[in-house]
């Protein structure tokens, strides 16, 4: 790639250094499926003949049908790729997960239908995790050079997400029998790890050799807070995944250690969690008191992966998986640790004579954790707690089983775990809707305690139904939101409009006293007209100039009478049908109009006497429209800002508030709401908040948020990922327990 032509322009949209990548990726990327396809024909004839009797059919069907279909094969595999890589260029990434979830429609998947498409996930996780400090930088590199967009592995098009659901709808559009479309992809996955990677690794050296003498954006970086005067700011420090995930290659780990990651029964040498995160795990649990005597632990044999496993799934038979126990100790951690322990015993196990094998408790004890801390990011009525919470065995099992849930954003259990964690998250089951979502996380929630054993197709069964569900449940919130701001903007634009031309009238009323017919003229029809005018357009209009001359000019001419002055009758009777128009728009009949800007006429010519033209009795004025009023009460403070002080760092904080934030407001009881910044007024400059539902719940100035700030009634809600934000919670719980071993 040529960088002289492009190094000035990467701050901004770079269209032309997109299309470069697009022809350096696209077509290679196609390129590699064709050839992993072209060598499924040996593969499956050397798998055909050992196979019994019906697998062998499929399997030979399944070499002709992709020599005769190669072709729409390899065009459906382009088609999604173009078409993902289109919305980067529109600026709109496409996501995997809500293109998956649209495509659902609530519908159910059948068992062989959920292989395949856990398949191809295995299929983008295993090139995820080869691959992955090079698919890190190129999202950097793509976002930066596509106008500054945030990509990731949902919405990277080239990414393995896309690279997976791109395979499936190269398959899913041909008559193979499942189990042979099954073992296709399964086939493809070691030659796309290899090749894909080699192009991931070739075109993020291009990239950064093109960008080495420029400044790009740093990789994510943990969340400062709300600064306040006196406070130091938080150094820039990288979030859990920069710190323990992006150099880190997973021991001896590669392409064949993941192979089949579902596999209980025997352990392999395979590094689970990075040997930093696993310190800090160890250094919790020895300054932790518990159930566990640490110096008696050497002696005791540790209990074997199938030992634990049955353990675990006998806990998962208890009522909320055992939660409700687990709770009670007050450390998740702790509770799970001696759950597992005392179910082991009912398996026939001393308890005395065994402990659990250290890499497998660092996972039980990071999942323990990241529950703990992602129920009390989130805002939960009382009984959703256990209903979320059941799930902590079926994902202890999960992460012992598979360890990249700690590494896939898209991982189906980590896509799930945010989901219900959104839909529950400030949800008080108050309207129907609510109601209808919770019923379905308990329904989803328990369905998974009931049927997972060791097998990811309930996850991802669950997580397509679910998906789909609370696709349109945000669809009908985001239209609840753009609902809101129309509420909003309307009424500022009202009262914005009548404070204006209140201030017009009281300016034309300072020259002292004036005939009833004029002064009712003003104050009434003329006003009015004002208004509409106002809050119909945008600026100086044409018409607002001609009603603000029409005032002028009335006022001129009486002003020329009162002085003696010749008044100008010409001027005056061209304004008659602009004065018929006024009076008519303030619901007087067309014959009443006439007369009425007649008799206003005659007043300024001196034909009547100055008192003598009474003002026309208009109709009553319509009631305006109420005024916007929040769906729920509103926790701002009583207090002026001025009154309870703010810092002026808070409130500028605030003025760069990025659209989508979730902020949680306290009210005076103590009750948390979150709520998602939706509009900024461009007129006022104040900001609504929305709540779960799309509902307004807080308008309000920066000078009034940073007030609140003050008062300790508004602080950061969790990030978006509840999943990404509980982890980076649960590190900074460690770091204390290290510090202080």
């Amino acid at each position: 790639m040529q960088s002289p032509p492009f190094a000035d322009d990467l701050a901004s949209r770079n269209t032309d250094l997109l299309n470069q990548v697009r022809d350096a990726i696209l077509l290679p990327l196609a390129d590699d499926f064709a050839g992993a396809v072209d060598g499924l024909g040996p593969q499956l004839f050397a798998l055909a003949d050992g196979a019994p009797a019906a697998l062998q059919k499929d399997y030979l069907d399944a070499i002709q049908e992709l020599r005769r279909e190669r072709e729409p094969l390899i065009a459906r595999f382009r088609a999604h790729l173009a078409k993902a890589w289109q919305a980067l260029e529109t600026g709109r990434p496409l996501s995997v997960e809500r293109t998956l979830a649209r495509g659902n429609d609530l519908t159910l998947v059948a068992e062989s239908e959920l292989e395949v498409r856990l398949a191809v996930r295995n299929l983008a996780g295993a090139i995820q995790q080869q691959w992955r400090p090079e698919l890190m930088r190129l999202d950097r590199y793509l976002g930066w050079i596509a106008g500054g967009l945030r990509l990731d592995g949902d919405s990277n098009p080239v990414g393995p997400e896309h690279l997976g659901t791109a395979v499936y709808a190269a398959f899913s559009g041909m008559c193979l029998a499942v189990r042979a479309q099954l073992v296709a992809v399964r086939l493809c996955e070691p030659v796309l790890v290899e090749k894909v990677g080699a192009r991931y690794e070739a075109l993020e050296q291009r990239l950064a050799a093109l960008t080495r003498d420029i400044a790009l954006p740093e990789p994510r970086a943990r969340r400062r807070g709300i600064p306040q005067a006196g406070q130091t700011p938080a150094a820039e420090s990288p979030d859990w995944i920069g710190r323990f995930f992006s150099q880190w290659q997973g021991g001896n780990g590669g392409p064949a250690a993941a192979a089949n990651p579902l596999d209980v029964h025997a352990r392999d040498e395979r590094e689970l969690l990075p040997p930093e995160l696993r310190r800090l795990l160890q250094a919790s649990r020895r300054g932790r008191g518990g159930w566990r005597p640490l110096e008696a632990a050497g002696a005791r044999r540790s209990l074997s992966p199938r030992e634990l496993r049955s353990a675990l799934s006998l806990l998962q038979t208890t009522a909320h998986a055992g939660f409700d126990d687990i709770d009670a100790t007050g450390s998740l951690a702790n509770g799970l640790h001696g759950q597992v322990l005392a179910h082991a015993g009912m398996l026939g196990i001393d308890p005395a004579t065994v402990r659990l094998d250290p890499a497998d408790e660092d996972s039980l004890d990071l999942v323990a954790m990241l529950f703990a801390v992602m129920l009390d990011q989130s805002q939960l009525q009382p009984e959703i707690r256990p209903m979320l919470g059941q799930l902590l065995v079926p994902v202890a099992k999960v992460a012992l089983q598979d360890p990249r849930l700690f590494v896939r954003d898209s991982h189906p259990v980590r896509r799930l775990l945010n989901m219900l964690a959104d839909g529950c998250d400030g949800n008080p089951g108050e309207s129907a809707a609510e109601l209808a979502l919770l019923a379905q996380v308990q329904g989803i929630t328990t369905r998974i305690v009931q049927d997972f054993d060791e097998h990811l197709g309930v996850f991802l069964a669950a997580e397509s139904e679910f998906g789909a569900y609370y696709e349109q449940y945000r669809r009908r919130v985001e239209i609840a939101e753009r609902r809101a701001a129309e509420l909003q903007r309307a009424e500022e634009r009202r009262s914005t409009s009548r404070t204006r031309a209140a201030a017009e009238l009281e300016r034309r009323l300072q020259g002292g006293p004036l005939p009833p017919v004029l002064e009712g003229f003003l104050r009434r029809p003329w006003v009015q007209q004002l208004e509409r005018i106002l809050l119909r357009s945008e600026g100086d209009s044409p018409a607002l100039q001609a009603s603000l001359e029409l005032a002028d000019g009335l006022l001129r001419v009486h002003a020329d009478a009162r002085a003696g002055r010749a008044v100008d009758a010409a001027w005056l009777e061209a304004q008659r049908p602009q004065l018929q128009k006024v009076y008519a728009e303030a619901g007087l009949p067309p014959a009443s109009a006439e007369t009425a800007a007649g008799a206003l006429q005659d007043v300024l010519r001196g034909v009547l006497a100055a008192d003598g033209g009474a003002a026309p009795e208009l109709p009553p004025a319509p009631e305006p429209p109420p005024a916007a009023t929040v769906e729920e009460p509103s926790p701002l403070p009583d207090e002026a800002p001025e009154a309870i002080g703010y810092d002026i760092e808070t409130a500028e904080y605030f003025e760069a508030l990025a659209l989508g934030t979730w902020m949680d407001f306290v009210d005076r009881d103590g009750r948390v709401q979150p709520g998602k910044l939706a509009w900024v007024s461009p007129i006022s400059g104040r900001r609504m908040f929305v709540n779960r539902r799309g509902a307004r719940f807080c308008v309000a100035s920066p000078e009034q948020l940073a007030a609140m700030v003050r008062l300790g009634r508004l602080r950061l809600h969790r990030e978006e990922d509840a999943f990404y934000s509980a982890m980076q919670g649960v590190v900074d719980r460690l770091q204390p327990s290290v510090e202080a071993a």
